[in-house]
C-alpha cells in the first residue's frame, strides 16, 4: 500500500513538474516551428522564382528565334519587292519608248496619206493604246511594290525593336534567376545555421511542438479529473500508456 502511495506521489510530481515547464518549452517549440515554417516557405518561393525565371528565359529565347527568322524573311521579301518595283519601272519605261515609236509611225502614216498610210496609222493607234495601258499598269505595279517594300521594312524595324525588348527581358530573367539562386543558397546556409543554433530541424521542431501540445492537453485533462476520480484508479488506468513517458521524465534531474 505504501509503495502504491509513493508511486502515485511520484507520478503526479513528475506531471506537475512537466506542467510547469510545458508553457515555456511549448512557446520555444512553437517559435522554432514558426521559424522553420517561414524558412521553408522562403526557400520554396526562391526555388519557384528561379524556375519561373528559367521558363521565362526559355520562352523568350524561342520567341526571339522566331522573330529573328521572321525578320530575315521580311528583309528578303522587302529586297525582292524593291527589285520587282525597279523592274516594273523599267517595263513602264520600255512601254513609253514603244508608245513614242507608235506615235512616230502615226505621224508617218499621216504624211503618206494613201491606203498604206491609213493601214499603218491604224496599227500605230492600236499599238499606242496598248502601250499606254501597259505603261500605266507597270507603273501602278511598281508603285504598289515599292509601298509593300516600305511597309515590310517598317515591319522589320518593329521586329528589331521586339528583338531588343526580348533581349532585355532575357537579361532581366537571367538576373532574377541568379538572384533566386543566390537566395536559395543563402536560405540553405541559414537552415544549416538554424540546425546548429537550435539543435532541431523542421520535422523535429514540428514533432516537439505537437508533443508539447499533447502534454499540455494531458495535464489539463488530469487537472479536470482531479478530485472526481480516485487517484488509484487514475494511476492504474494511465500507467501502461505513461510508463515510457515516466521513465523518460525520470532521466531529467529533479527541479528544486
Amino acid at each position: 500500500m505504501a509503495k502504491d502511495e509513493t508511486s502515485k506521489r511520484h507520478f503526479f510530481r513528475l506531471l506537475r513538474r512537466t506542467a510547469r515547464g510545458a508553457t515555456v518549452q511549448g512557446k520555444v517549440a512553437n517559435e522554432e516551428t514558426l521559424l522553420w515554417s517561414s524558412h521553408d516557405r522562403a526557400l520554396a518561393s526562391a526555388r519557384e522564382a528561379g524556375e519561373s525565371a528559367q521558363r521565362i528565359a526559355s520562352s523568350v529565347a524561342k520567341h526571339r528565334g522566331a522573330a529573328d527568322t521572321l525578320a530575315d524573311r521580311a528583309r528578303a521579301v522587302a529586297t525582292r519587292a524593291q527589285d520587282l518595283s525597279v523592274n516594273f519601272q523599267r517595263i513602264a519605261d520600255a512601254f513609253g519608248r514603244l508608245e513614242l515609236v507608235a506615235l512616230n509611225a502615226g505621224l508617218e502614216s499621216a504624211r503618206l496619206g494613201d491606203a498604206h498610210g491609213q493601214s499603218l496609222g491604224l496599227v500605230a493607234d492600236d499599238v499606242r493604246a496598248q502601250t499606254t495601258r501597259g505603261a500605266e499598269a507597270a507603273r501602278e505595279l511598281s508603285t504598289s511594290l515599292s509601298e509593300v517594300g516600305s511597309e515590310i521594312l517598317q515591319l522589320n524595324a518593329n521586329l528589331e525593336r521586339t528583338r531588343e525588348a526580348s533581349a532585355d527581358i532575357a537579361q532581366d530573367a537571367a538576373r532574377v534567376g541568379g538572384a533566386a539562386a543566390d537566395a536559395e543558397r543563402a536560405l540553405v546556409e541559414l537552415g544549416e545555421r538554424l540546425r546548429k543554433a537550435t539543435g532541431t530541424d523542421p520535422e523535429t521542431a514540428r514533432a516537439i511542438a505537437d508533443a508539447t501540445e499533447h502534454a499540455k492537453a494531458l495535464v489539463g485533462a488530469l487537472g479536470t479529473l482531479s478530485g472526481k476520480v480516485p487517484q488509484t484508479i487514475l494511476v492504474n488506468a494511465l500507467r501502461p500508456a505513461l510508463e515510457p513517458l515516466l521513465r523518460l521524465l525520470e532521466e531529467r534531474p529533479e527541479e528544486e
